[in-house]
C-alpha cells in the first residue's frame, strides 16, 4: 500500500529528503533548508545532485511533502544548479 505524502512546512523538512524535477524525476536530496535568519524568510535549499551540490531558490519549489520536494526545474535546468548558499 502506498503511503500519500503528506504536505510539510519547510520547518519540517529533514535532510536527505529526496528532490524531484517537475515530471517527478529525482535528482537529488536536500542537505539544507536555507533561511535569510534575519527576517525569517525561507530561501531555498541546498542539494546534492550527481554532479555535485546545488542550490534550488524557494521560488523553484512547487511543494513540500514528507516524503519529497517537487520542483518546478525541468531535468537539464536541474543538472545545472547554481553553487549552494
Amino acid at each position: 500500500m502506498d503511503i500519500e505524502p503528506v504536505p510539510i512546512a519547510y520547518t519540517a523538512l529533514q535532510h536527505g529528503t529526496p528532490v524531484q524535477t517537475s515530471d517527478g524525476r529525482e535528482f537529488g536530496s536536500v542537505t539544507a533548508v536555507v533561511v535569510d535568519e534575519p527576517v525569517d524568510v525561507f530561501d531555498g535549499i541546498n542539494v546534492q545532485t550527481a554532479q555535485g551540490p546545488g542550490f534550488v531558490d524557494a521560488d523553484q519549489i512547487g511543494q513540500i511533502f514528507t516524503t519529497c520536494v517537487c520542483t518546478t526545474l525541468s531535468w537539464e535546468a536541474a543538472a545545472s544548479l547554481p553553487a549552494p548558499h
